[in-house]
């Protein structure tokens, strides 16, 4: 079974830098939002060598879980919400993808509203929340994509990201265009929206 420790203040002022740093954290700040943080650590065999993963989510490895608490640990002191971390996977990590990764599992925390965006509070008197959801999530076999190509929604799925927001995944191979009119600069564009905005004028 994994082993847990609480992240050490190092990982709580990177958290309290991306809470105040991004626009989309903004919410969580304001309603106090507390988050707990945690290593997890897989087991090891006598020569040190890894036998399981530290986190998995669906069977498969995970590097960030992000997770409501319940209101009866809430009640008994813990935070809002926790994330836990891969901690031999974040001593071998560079700062930067320290900070990628906690901002994703940050950016899951959302303030539960209601109809008119004023915020919902439990029995605690502490914020409600709910879980962002990703906005792509794949399952993906090679061997579907490589027999049933073009039809298979393995290909059909890559190519709407591409098309949509590949920049953003996969700069560098996904194709862009940029506008100037004006001397204003549209900024890199994905060439898939630009045909479509085209289309649209034609």
């Amino acid at each position: 079974m994994p082993t847990f420790e609480r992240c050490d203040k190092s990982v709580e002022d990177l958290a309290k830098e991306i809470l105040n740093k991004y626009e989309t954290h903004k919410p969580l700040v304001a309603f106090d939002v507390q988050v707990d943080l945690v290593f997890a650590y897989g087991d090891e065999d006598d020569k040190g060598r890894k036998l399981n993963d530290a986190l998995t989510k669906g069977g498969l490895k995970a590097l960030g879980i992000c997770r409501k608490i319940s209101l009866k640990d809430r009640a008994l002191g813990r935070g809002d919400a926790e994330i836990a971390l891969d901690g031999d996977w974040w001593q071998d990590a560079d700062a930067d993808q320290q900070a990628a990764l906690l901002d994703h599992e940050l950016h899951h925390i959302s303030v539960k509203a209601d109809k008119h965006g004023n915020a919902q509070y439990d029995d605690l008197g502490r914020p409600q929340l709910k879980l962002r959801k990703h906005d792509v999530e794949v399952g993906w076999f090679k061997c579907i994509a490589e027999r049933h190509g073009a039809s298979s929604q393995e290909q059909i799925q890559a190519k709407s990201i591409m098309d949509n927001a590949g920049q953003y995944f996969w700069p560098g191979i996904a194709p862009t265009v940029e506008i100037t009119a004006g001397g204003k600069s549209s900024g890199l564009l994905p060439i898939g929206a630009f045909a479509k905005a085209g289309a649209k004028r034609i």
